[in-house]
């Protein structure tokens, strides 16, 4: 009985496994987040250790070196004054001798600086590349790994997840009325908001300019119609703002270009019909999502994350 539940478990195990590995962007990070930045940090600690290594050993190299600079010094000053042909050409060799080791020392020092220079930039850009630098939320860049891996496994294990694409209507009228200043306000007011709304397991990502997506993983499409609809009203409550959404989910043989394109279609019939509306895709026409009844809303507390897995007949 414990494998035969394993089995039909595991794919849904596999997706929040998944989103607890791939939480970016999130306040609270991960743990393998912060366990592969300490490894890339502690790699950076050891370069400094062989630079610090390689400096001393210049320094003692030197100091060995400065007796024999001095005496060699002294031999070109005599044999300069005497013409000594043969005696000139030994000083050339030697001279040689005394300084190959500092030349190597010094390409090393070169190559270490480089390293570390390398290693800074790795380290300062990872969060960067996945990490929208003015919401916190996470990247397009980090959304397409995680799409593609989440559409790796529906074809799999045949899990399912459903996408939002999030535009706020009227956007750049803030930025010309208001400036661009209170227009980047409003956007992290907006990001914080949609990332409190939504589950652990869902990733909310800036997509753009004034466009989001959340991926939201064991989801259907009536579920994330149901999201939308409750975002909405989040953001015309909350932040006075109207939004258009599309929703659409993944479906067999879907690629991360086809999923992104339905929703698109699906997010421009919102913004077509004059915004403030939500519209999903069903894979093959654009329809208006059902509006949320009253009853389908907590009474108590209009924040709370959305459990779309719930049923959803009174929605």
């Amino acid at each position: 009985m414990m494998m035969i539940w394993f089995s039909y478990a595991s794919p849904f195990v596999m997706v929040v496994a998944v989103w607890i590995a791939y939480r970016i962007g999130k306040r609270s990070r991960d743990l393998l987040e912060k366990e592969q930045a300490a490894g890339d940090l502690g790699h950076a600690k050891v370069v400094v250790q062989d630079l610090e290594q390689i400096s001393q050993q210049v320094r003692r190299s030197l100091v060995s070196h400065h007796a024999s600079i001095v005496q060699f010094k002294e031999r070109i000053s005599k044999l300069t004054e005497g013409g000594d042909a043969e005696a000139l050409e030994q000083l050339s060799r030697e001279a040689e001798q005394i300084l190959q080791p500092t030349i190597q020392l010094a390409s090393q020092i070169a190559r270490a600086y480089d390293e570390i220079r390398q290693q800074t930039d790795q380290l300062s850009s990872a969060d960067q590349l996945r990490t929208d630098p003015l919401t916190g939320l996470s990247s397009r860049r980090a959304m397409e790994d995680i799409l593609k891996m989440l559409i790796a496994m529906k074809s799999r294990y045949d899990t399912h997840f459903a996408i939002a694409l999030v535009d706020i209507d009227g956007f750049q009228k803030i930025n010309d009325q208001y400036g661009h200043v209170r227009g980047d306000e409003m956007l992290r007011s907006f990001a914080a908001s949609l990332d409190n709304a939504v589950r652990e397991t869902d990733v909310v990502v800036r997509f753009g300019g004034e466009e989001f997506v959340v991926i939201m993983p064991e989801t259907d499409l009536s579920g994330a119609g149901v999201f939308g609809q409750r975002l909405r009203k989040i953001a015309q409550d909350q932040l006075d703002l109207a939004i258009s959404v599309g929703v659409a989910e993944a479906r067999d043989g879907d690629t991360l270009k086809s999923l992104l394109s339905r929703t698109d279609s699906a997010l421009y019939s919102a913004k077509a019909g004059g915004g403030d509306a939500v519209f999903q895709h069903t894979g093959r026409h654009i329809e208006l999502a059902r509006p949320i009844k009253s009853a389908a809303l907590p009474a108590d507390d209009p924040n709370n994350p959305i459990d779309l897995t719930a049923n959803m007949a009174n929605a």
